[in-house]
């Protein structure tokens, strides 16, 4: 009962702990060291945990990744590339309703923090042309910008994942991610866009040169994916990717803005998140229960205090790796099949994602809702339409996925 009620401070109080000045990684880590002393763990095995994070070198790639991602994503902007990106797609696609769904799509492709502020300008005046109000723009921006969070094997959240559950192949992962990708978006589509007008976007010329640019343009970003595939590791993709910005930029002062580019917060909040699973796997008492819980409740039961958990770890704090370095291990310690493991680990992304979608700390909403000149209420109001639908779906989804993979 101990490390259960250590768990419950420890993560009442995250939302407490000054972050703007601390930084949200060092918050992890503070959280991770309160957790472990309320829960009994000597000092020594709670520095030996933070050690760990050092000696992985799962973890340590994760890190470099998360790292180059953070240099391409600020190459791609400071070139230049991005507003090359932005029109050549509106060459490409003649409806502005496609083009309201692409854009942030493709902007989602920089896994930066805040990154729906980048398609933000482009959502809103699209989305005036259109006749949606400020707040459908914003969730139209915010729906549509996640959806490389579930496709893409380069994120911190995707890299983290296998290092924690080793069983779960992470492609596979991806493929069912993509079956909640369509239901999440056809949603948004029916009650955000499908009544708004049908716009032609005015025709221009050299459609198929400006599909080629995109093509060249945005190889730094689906190279590091084409990479893996053929047996590449990441961070050696993520090198390869940061050359082919200096191969189609103006190359000016390259070195430098590279390194400009090179931020410490979010590498440091992937060392937070190592540090707190390396704490919670070291609660003895909390997996002993949750695997005695796994046994004797019903399948739904276990979904349901997945979802609660998720929502708590994912609002309170606004970052999607929260719950999911809280639960997963919990998952990766369950003496289950492979098969109900990723389906356990696709649902714990999920609610955890929407926990953190959700969020009044999401960043990209705060950003988005500041940018659109909205109130939060306004949007909060829009994501109620979609809520039921999605949470619903996912259940659906989820034993769906059961049925196919384990019968």
């Amino acid at each position: 009962m101990r490390q259960f009620v250590a768990i419950l401070i420890a993560f009442c109080l995250l939302p407490f702990i000054p972050k703007k000045k601390l930084g949200f990684g060092p918050a992890l880590l503070l959280c991770g060291a309160i957790l472990g002393l309320i829960a009994g763990l000597a000092p020594i095995h709670i520095w030996t945990a933070f050690e760990e994070v050092f000696l992985s070198w799962s973890a340590l790639e994760t890190i470099i990744v998360v790292a180059q991602v953070g240099v391409l994503g600020y190459l791609l902007k400071q070139y230049g590339i991005l507003d090359r990106i932005v029109e050549n797609l509106k060459r490409v696609f003649a409806s502005s309703k496609v083009i309201m769904m692409v854009l942030p799509a493709v902007m989602g492709l920089l896994s930066v923090p805040g990154g729906a502020y980048l398609s933000a300008p482009f959502a809103d005046s699209i989305g005036k042309e259109l006749g949606l109000s400020s707040a459908k723009r914003a969730v139209v921006n915010l729906s549509f910008r996640h959806i490389a969070m579930f496709i893409l094997p380069y994120t911190g959240t995707m890299i983290f994942i296998p290092t924690v559950v080793p069983e779960v192949n992470i492609y596979m992962l991806i493929l069912l991610n993509i079956g909640f990708v369509i239901l999440m978006q056809v949603i948004s589509y029916f009650i955000y866009l499908f009544k708004a007008p049908k716009i032609k976007a005015p025709k221009s010329p050299g459609r198929a040169r400006a599909l080629w640019a995109l093509v060249c343009d945005l190889s730094p970003v689906y190279m590091m994916v084409v990479l893996n595939l053929f047996g590449l590791p990441l961070f050696l993709g993520g090198f390869v990717c940061i050359g082919l910005c200096f191969a189609i930029g103006c190359r000016k002062d390259f070195f430098r803005q590279a390194c400009r580019g090179l931020g410490f917060s979010t590498p440091l909040m992937m060392v937070g998140i190592y540090f707190l699973q390396h704490i919670i796997t070291r609660l003895n008492d909390v997996t002993a229960t949750v695997v005695h819980l796994f046994s004797i409740s019903s399948g739904f039961s276990i979904l349901l205090v997945i979802s609660l958990a998720s929502i708590l770890f994912g609002a309170t704090t606004g970052h999607i790796m929260v719950p999911l370095g809280v639960i997963l291990p919990l998952i990766g310690a369950l003496p289950i099949a492979g098969e109900m493991k990723l389906i356990y680990t696709f649902f714990v992304f999920v609610w955890g994602f929407l926990g953190y979608y959700y969020s009044p700390l999401h960043l990209c909403q705060l950003l988005t809702v500041k940018y659109m000149g909205c109130k939060n209420w306004e949007v909060y109001k829009e994501h109620l339409k979609a809520m039921p639908f999605v949470a619903v779906g996912s259940y659906l989804l989820f034993y769906l996925y059961q049925f196919l993979l384990v019968g």
